[in-house]
């Protein structure tokens, strides 16, 4: 391996005394029949309860591989989350969670899309991704702080490979912008995380901050027994969990899992972008699931190394892609696909003992076009469209020819040829898409649409109306407080 040190002779067969579970939360972006964010979450959550209501045997075989679906930060969005499953049944596992959010979207009139960012109205926010658990424990044991770090840092020395091979944002805010995943360039919830290191608690006694029927208070620890499973594996010293990669599980230091049964120790990947295909996901899951073998093997004849090029190989992989070149400490330059194709030989023979199959690494994933290409963009009203992305949103407008609009309650109304409104510019956008198993896949064409917002109407302008006076929301609350708004 290219970031291992060995030590002594290597016994090839300790990882057969070893289990892997591995784990997968796929967040999907939800949008209406136009190409819109739609916040319908919880009406998916409703209307996929009654589908497995109605569905019994359906629901029984989820309920042996899905924990259940989870509500995210926008009501836009949606996931599931699989249980610990060996690798093997992880397929079964992925298209059964995206059969009942699929099936929930279509009897509600909505789509789920397989992309990380929405093309136009990620800002950067709503962003999804795919977050790819993996734990590897002796059998009849429990996944020990030395395993966790192992594990991790062997996955963490990868995650340029892991970051490369996922890109799939390179559209944001309607640009393809060069950089092939836009999430992770713009995401705030995907800091850089450090190498992994052991600590071991001093044999003093110490005072325990704790929360106590509401109130901080302390408990005393007279000191400890020195076993594998009083160490703790550090990452950063804050204790962030919401990073690129991470372990977790009460033997960490991040606080929000200090409760959890140490059954539940395990290597969180959370970079990986949204993938449409599902062989493409299952590739990259069982990459890692097969990396922590390896890992485990290395573990018994040496040490893994710190690659010492890793930020810049993250940074490499975040703007290129599958086209990404990696530094290594050789002084050469190594591109992705040889190194993917060396880590995947490396790990082979694990890829049998699971009981897997990668199939588009390294060679056909290589030849797929990216799913998500720049966009034609029709504008309906250039030059008034401009204005807007300028900023300069207060206007005033004479209108061309006569307008028949409609308030919220449907009440209809015309407007006479020549009016002068005052009011606020604001695009529709209408997309076309493509959908591949009842997803949306791949935007391929956008067009815009220009109105004036005056009150609770909202008047579509035309490419010839006449645009007297235009102001930023600055310059209009400037003239607002010295009342001389236009």
């Amino acid at each position: 391996m290219l970031f291992h040190e060995k030590k002594e002779e290597l016994d090839s067969d300790i990882y057969k005394d070893y289990q892997v579970l591995c784990g997968i939360e796929e967040e999907f972006l939800i949008i209406n029949k136009s190409g819109k964010l739609a916040k319908v979450a919880d009406e998916i959550m409703v209307k996929s309860a009654e589908i497995l209501e109605m569905d019994q045997q359906f629901l029984s075989s989820l309920q042996v591989k899905i924990r259940g679906l989870d509500a995210e930060p926008s009501p836009s969005q949606i996931e599931y989350v699989t249980l610990p499953l060996p690798p093997a049944s992880l397929e079964q596992a992925v298209k059964e969670g995206r059969k009942l959010l699929t099936e929930a979207a279509k009897q509600i009139g909505v789509k789920i899309l397989s992309q990380s960012l929405h093309p136009v109205q990620s800002d950067p926010n709503p962003i999804s991704g795919t977050h790819i658990n993996v734990s590897v424990q002796k059998k009849g044991s429990l996944m020990t702080p030395e395993e966790m770090r192992i594990v991790y840092n062997y996955l963490w020395d990868y995650l340029p490979e892991i970051i490369a091979i996922s890109a799939n944002s390179h559209v944001y805010r309607g640009n393809a912008n060069n950089i092939a995943s836009n999430r992770c360039a713009n995401s705030s919830v995907l800091k850089p995380n450090g190498f992994a290191t052991i600590q071991i608690p001093e044999n003093r006694p110490a005072l325990v901050p704790m929360r106590y029927y509401g109130r901080m208070r302390y408990k005393l620890k007279i000191g400890f027994e020195e076993d594998e499973f009083s160490k703790k594996v550090i990452t950063n010293n804050r204790g962030d969990r919401l990073v690129d990669i991470t372990p977790r599980g009460p033997f960490t230091n991040i606080s929000d899992d200090n409760d959890e049964l140490p059954s539940r120790n395990r290597i969180e990947v959370r970079i990986v972008d949204v993938q449409y295909n599902t062989e493409d996901l299952l590739d990259i899951a069982y990459l890692c699931c097969v990396s922590a073998l390896h890992a485990i093997n290395l573990q018994s004849s040496g040490d893994i190394l710190k690659d010492s090029y890793h930020s810049i190989n993250i940074e490499n992989a975040i703007a290129n892609g599958n086209e990404a070149t990696f530094q290594r400490k050789t002084g050469i330059t190594e591109s992705i696909k040889t190194s993917l194709s060396r880590w995947i030989e490396e790990t082979y023979k694990f890829q049998e003992y699971l009981g897997i199959s990668i199939k588009n690494l390294p060679i056909k994933k290589f030849q797929m076009e990216i799913s998500q290409k720049a966009l034609d963009i029709e504008y309906e009203t250039r030059k008034i469209e401009k204005l807007r992305q300028q900023g300069k949103t207060y206007v005033i407008i004479e209108l061309v020819d006569s307008r028949i609009v409609r308030d919220q309650r449907g009440q209809r109304y015309k407007i006479k040829s020549g009016t002068q409104v005052r009011g606020t510019l604001e695009a529709k956008y209408n997309f076309s898409y493509d959908e591949v198993d009842g997803m949306a896949i791949n935007f391929n064409k956008i067009k815009v649409v220009n109105n004036l917002v005056v009150q609770n109407l909202r008047i579509p302008l035309r490419e010839n109306d006449r645009i007297l006076k235009v102001q930023s929301e600055s310059e209009s609350l400037f003239d607002r407080l010295s009342r001389d708004f236009f």
